[in-house]
C-alpha cells in the first residue's frame, strides 16, 4: 500500500510493504541522498503492526515526453550520477555474471510471450542471435549502480527540473544503460531528452546504441507481463502493441 496523508506539518508518503522491500527502499534512500541526489526525506519506519515507512511528499508531476527539455536533461544528469555510484554482482540476488542473468531473463520473457500467444518468431530469433554474438560486450558491463525500476514516473518535476527521486527499493549494481532503456519502454520520444543531459562520450554512445534497444524490448516484456498479471489488460495492450512494431536490434 502506498499512500499519501495529510498531517498538520504537511503531506508525507506511508508505505506498507514486506519488511524486506521496506529496508530496501530506505536503505536505497540513505544511498542516494549521501551522495547528494534529490531524494524524499525518511520520515520514520518500523516493523509494527506492518512493515511501514514514511517519507517526505515530492510535489510536482511524474516527467513525461512532454515535461521541459531541462526536465528531460536533468533527468540524464541525475541518472549518470546514479550510475557513477558503482555496483556489481551478484545479479537477482545470486547470478554471478550480468550476461548469464540477461540469457535467464530471455529465456523467461520469450517463453512467456509464447505462450499468451503473441510473440513475433522472428523478433525472438533475433533477441537470441543478438545476445549470443553480443554476449563479450556484454560481459563487461554491470559495474554501475542502476534504479532498476526507474520509471519515468519515479522522476518528479518542478519548475522545469527533477525535484526527486521516488521508489528506490529496487536499486542495484548492473548495467546504467538498462535504465537509459527503462525510459523507452513506454514512451519512446523521451530517451532524446535524457541521453542530452545523460552527456555520453562517442564511446559510451556506441555502447549505449547497441544494448539499450535489447533492455528496451526486456524491459516491456516484463511490463507488459507484470501489468497483465495485476489486472490492467489495457496498459498492457500498449505495451505489447509497441513490441508488435519494434525491431528491437
Amino acid at each position: 500500500m502506498v499512500a499519501r496523508v495529510d498531517t498538520d506539518q504537511g503531506p508525507v508518503v506511508v508505505k506498507v510493504a514486506p519488511p524486506a522491500l521496506i529496508a530496501r527502499e530506505v536503505a536505497g534512500n540513505a544511498r542516494l541522498r549521501s551522495a547528494g541526489l534529490p531524494v524524499s526525506r525518511v520520515v520514520g519506519t518500523g516493523r509494527q503492526p506492518m512493515a511501514y515507512a514514511v517519507l517526505s511528499w515530492a510535489e510536482g508531476d511524474p516527467l513525461t515526453a512532454d515535461s521541459p527539455a531541462t526536465a528531460q536533461a536533468d533527468a540524464g544528469e541525475l541518472l549518470r550520477r546514479v550510475h557513477a555510484l558503482g555496483g556489481g554482482p551478484p545479479y537477482a540476488g545470486t547470478v554471478p555474471v550480468w550476461t548469464d542473468w540477461m540469457r535467464g531473463w530471455l529465456n523467461h520473457a520469450a517463453a512467456w510471450w509464447t505462450g499468451i500467444g503473441r510473440a513475433d518468431p522472428a523478433t525472438v530469433r533475433r533477441l537470441w542471435a543478438w545476445l549470443d554474438h553480443s554476449a563479450q560486450l556484454l560481459d563487461a558491463r554491470g559495474t554501475d549502480l542502476m534504479l532498476f525500476d526507474g520509471r519515468p514516473e519515479h522522476f518528479i518535476v518542478a519548475d522545469g527540473k527533477v525535484v526527486a527521486l521516488i521508489d528506490l527499493s529496487e536499486i542495484c549494481g548492473g548495467d546504467g544503460a538498462m535504465d537509459l532503456g527503462v525510459f523507452a519502454v513506454d514512451d519512446p520520444r523521451l530517451l532524446a531528452g535524457v541521453l542530452a543531459g545523460y552527456a555520453p562520450t562517442p564511446k559510451e554512445r556506441d555502447v549505449i546504441d547497441a544494448v539499450v534497444p535489447f533492455y528496451t524490448t526486456l524491459r516491456r516484456l516484463a511490463r507488459a507481463e507484470w501489468l497483465l498479471t495485476h489486472g490492467d489488460p489495457d496498459a498492457a495492450e500498449t505495451i505489447l502493441a509497441l513490441l508488435a512494431t519494434d525491431r528491437c536490434v
